[in-house]
């Protein structure tokens, strides 16, 4: 079907054997069926994707970036708080959708916690785009891998703004 309304014309047919396959093959190729010829072939399997490439479960450290100018992207934050060191994993500007616009603040990533710690003292006011922006971490400040993070309930904890164990939410 096209899109649930439309009938896309074709169909598949599982025969009980080859011979039965062959037999509807040869004696239904161009026949007619309500006006229409019909036009037979045997079913190719589907084409397997190809597995995602496989990323590195790293644990990243996130601080929020606020008052970022309208016209600040990704790359930009990025560059600014990369600054040659390398330690930056990403950089998020987070937009409205309806219109696309900036929302005026984003996230930024680090490898290590040492280094976000750095960058949170180090660019408290700093200038960027005409604009001093604002740094804290992150509500999620520490991120694990998805597979890491998905624990049994018993043990499941989350780990609030400042590190310290949070209440289980029932």
């Amino acid at each position: 079907m096209y899109n649930k309304t439309r009938n896309r014309g074709l169909a598949f047919v599982e025969m009980g054997s080859e011979e039965e396959a062959l037999a509807a093959l040869n004696s239904l190729e161009s026949y007619e069926y309500e006006g229409r010829i019909l036009r037979l072939a045997y079913a190719r399997p589907k084409k397997k994707k190809a597995p995602p490439p496989v990323q590195q479960k790293t644990v990243t450290f996130n601080i929020f970036v606020g008052n970022l100018s309208y016209e600040a992207r990704a790359k930009d934050l990025r560059e600014f708080f990369d600054s040659g060191s390398g330690s930056v994993v990403s950089a998020e500007v987070i937009f409205h959708d309806n219109p696309r616009k900036s929302a005026g603040y984003g996230f930024v990533s680090f490898k290590s916690k040492r280094e976000a710690e750095a960058a949170l003292s180090e660019f408290q006011g700093k200038n960027f785009m005409g604009r001093p922006i604002r740094v804290a971490r992150s509500k999620q400040f520490v991120k694990q891998p998805v597979e890491e993070s998905a624990r049994s309930e018993d043990e499941s904890s989350e780990t609030s703004v400042n590190g310290v164990e949070a209440d289980k939410a029932d």
